[in-house]
């Protein structure tokens, strides 16, 4: 008797054991599956965020070198320096078309917001990620309608206001549109409401440049986040 119900106790712990065993491995892949997904997420979201950056890097450069055309641009107003039609003719160009961010937001919404579970695991490196995505680029959005509005279109309103008119092939101007070019900028040159709009784009391409800058120092705390928790890993 006392054989059998040990026999039996035996085949009971047996059971337990491996329905316990069985569950932990269900569990085990469950989590290795999510750690896959986490792994392949952050590989895929680093690369997007790094091409972003060197896209922003990029556009505060562009905007940089829209500052010192347009300092050179009122310089000539004021006579301080001359300028030939063709620079001009480049920096009402520079002044009207500008860089912006393209941004890709697929790759965050189906691999990590959509997803329906937690995909990363570390809130830190999920938090540097969703501020990128939920935050930065929403502003970015207003800037890019500032940019395009209250400066661009505005600048280009006033210039043509003015009797403004630009070079269709930018940087080939033949000798006659030269010559009627230098009467243009001349008279444009007169107008107090096109001179306000510009220097108002000059100076609101400070904070114009800032935002980009906080920006960018965001992107790249974001990818640091995900390279140290991927490092830690390994």
């Amino acid at each position: 008797m006392k054989n059998i119900f040990t026999r039996g106790g035996i085949e009971i712990i047996a059971v337990f054991i491996g329905i316990s065993g069985g569950l932990w491995s269900e569990k085990q892949l469950e989590l290795n599956k999510t750690l896959e997904s986490e792994h392949t997420a952050l590989i895929s979201i680093k690369k997007s965020l790094v091409s972003d950056s060197t896209s922003v890097h990029g556009i505060i450069k562009s905007i940089e070198k829209e500052q010192k055309n347009i300092d050179l641009f009122l310089q000539h107003i004021s006579k301080d320096t001359i300028l030939s039609v063709k620079k001009l003719n480049s920096i009402m160009w520079d002044i009207l078309y500008f860089q912006y961010l393209v941004q890709d937001k697929s790759i965050y919404e189906s691999q990590i917001k959509n997803a329906g579970k937690k995909i990363i695991q570390v809130d830190s490196v999920s938090a540097a990620i969703s501020t990128v995505y939920d935050y930065i680029y929403k502003h970015l959005d207003n800037i890019f309608l500032m940019q395009k509005d209250m400066m661009s279109t505005k600048t280009m309103e006033t210039f043509t206001e003015a009797g403004g008119y630009l070079d269709t092939k930018r940087f080939s101007i033949s000798e006659s549109l030269n010559r009627d070019q230098l009467l243009m900028f001349t008279n444009v040159f007169q107008d107090i409401k096109f001179i306000s709009q510009v220097t108002f784009h000059y100076d609101t391409n400070f904070f114009i440049k800032n935002q980009y800058k906080r920006g960018l120092n965001i992107l790249r705390h974001a990818i640091k986040s995900i390279d140290d928790y991927l490092s830690d890993k390994t």
